[in-house]
Formats: structure tokens, sequence, C-alpha cells
């Protein structure tokens, strides 16, 4: 019975792409916990900042990593879990959650002939677009593969120094230092395969009562500034999206960077 009730589970999943939702992020139940209280952190999927949670599902992932008190450990959760990641006994410090997926795809179907374009334009990559269209190339009847590269930040206890880390993932979104020294900005640094990259769209989902989205651009460097006020949750997003050769399985390759923190 329970291997049934994780299988189906797992094609509910399978099942949400990002043709009903776009973004996927951990989100911890608070971003700030107490010493000795346990950190918990759930999947999500949705837009703007609200969407459904999913639980732990090992087939779901290639990587499930969490770095505290200076060292990184491979998480071992149990199928069906929610909220995904629980840690009863915490580490002081920053907590640096990293969730690899396994890939799953998306078709561009004749029933929402507008979906590509829409999606594109929504993560800031218009430019892809507009050379997808400069080619001639078809929107509907073509796939994408994708995976997610999903980052969250927690506090546990006062802060005292300790910051975010690249975690290894294809594109990682890396926050120079921590959101949680005091400052009401952060510098974000945009990484593909562990290397800057530079002048790319960032969406900004701020949440405090409603939700706000911004963006901002890398600059030369990679990095990027985000502002925020205080009692802020925030969620940013980027995705890197590749063509991939002529008679390929599918059309596009890409991958979907966050990471979240606030208090």
């Amino acid at each position: 019975m329970f291997k049934f009730r994780g299988f189906c589970l797992f094609m509910a999943i399978v099942l949400a792409g990002p043709s009903l939702a776009h973004e996927f992020w951990m989100e911890a139940k608070d971003y700030t916990v107490e010493e000795g209280r346990p950190v918990e952190v759930e999947l999500r999927v949705g837009q703007n900042f609200g969407g459904s949670e999913y639980p732990f599902l090992k087939q779901r992932f290639k990587s499930f990593k969490v770095n505290a008190g200076g060292k990184t450990r491979g998480y071992k959760g149990t199928a069906g879990d929610k909220p995904a990641y629980k840690d009863k006994e915490p580490a002081a410090g920053l907590q640096v959650l990293a969730y690899h997926s396994t890939p799953d795809t998306l078709k561009f179907t004749k029933s929402k002939p507008d979906l590509l374009a829409t999606y594109l334009k929504a993560e800031g990559l218009d430019f892809v677009l507009k050379q997808h269209r400069a080619d001639g190339l078809p929107e509907v009847d073509i796939s994408e593969i994708y995976s997610r590269n999903a980052k969250a930040l927690v506090q546990v206890g006062p802060y005292q120094g300790g910051a975010d880390r690249a975690m290894g993932m294809p594109f990682e979104l890396v926050v120079q230092g921590s959101p949680y020294d005091g400052d009401t900005s952060v510098t974000i640094k945009l990484l593909w395969q562990g290397k800057a990259m530079p002048n790319y769209p960032i969406n900004v989902f701020t949440k405090k009562g409603g939700t706000k989205q911004t963006r901002v651009q890398t600059d030369g460097n990679g990095l990027a500034t985000v502002r925020f006020a205080k009692g802020t949750r925030v969620l940013l997003n980027s995705v890197r999206i590749k063509r991939l050769p002529k008679g390929s399985k599918h059309f596009y390759e890409s991958w979907w960077a966050s990471t979240s923190f606030g208090w």
C-alpha cells in the first residue's frame, strides 16, 4: 500500500510541470530559528511565491545536500515526508540547503500555442524567443527537458558570521556573504558550471503580506544587488536555456536556479 501511495505522489509531481506552474523552490517554515528549535523546509511549486507543497521522494532528485557547521552532507529523508527537510537538532549558524532535481519534460502543444512565448517572457528570456522566431522555428509540437537547482538559506541562532556558498549544482545563485548580517540588501552571484554568468536576468519575488515581483540583471562579473525590507521573504529565480542539436529528442534544455531566504 505504501509503495502504491508513493508511486501516486511521484506521478502527481511528474504531471505538474511549468505549464501549470513555473517556479520550484525550497521554503523554510521559519528562516531564522532559535537555537534548540528544529529547522523545517518545504519543497514548493507554484507562481509568485505561492503554490503547492511536495513531499520528499528520493527518485525526484540527483542530490539533496545541506551545509551546516562548516560541513556538507547528503540529506536522507523518509519517502512521503512533508515538510521534505527536517533537522530536529540543527547546528548553530547558517544552513545552506541545495536540491538538484532529476530532469522532467515540458511539451509545447497546439492546445496552448502561446506557452513557449509566455514562459520565455516571464523569465526575462525575450532574447531567446526573438532568436527562435528569427530562425523560423516552431513554437508547438516541440519539447524541453529541464531540471531544478534550488537552495534555501536558514539562520540558526544569532548571526555570528557565515556565508552562502556554491553547492556544486549546474546553475546556481550564491549570496555573497549572508542575508542575515543585518543589511537590507544582498549581492548575488549567478554561476553556470561554477563560472560567473554576466548580463543575465534574475526574477526577484518578495513576500510581505502580498507578493511583489521585480527583476535585476547581473553585471559583467555575474553580480547583481537585491534590496528588501525587514520582515520580508525573498525568492530569487533564474532560468538558463539552450537549444539542443538538430535531431535531439528535445528541442531545448533548461536549468532553473532558485534561492530563498527571509525573516
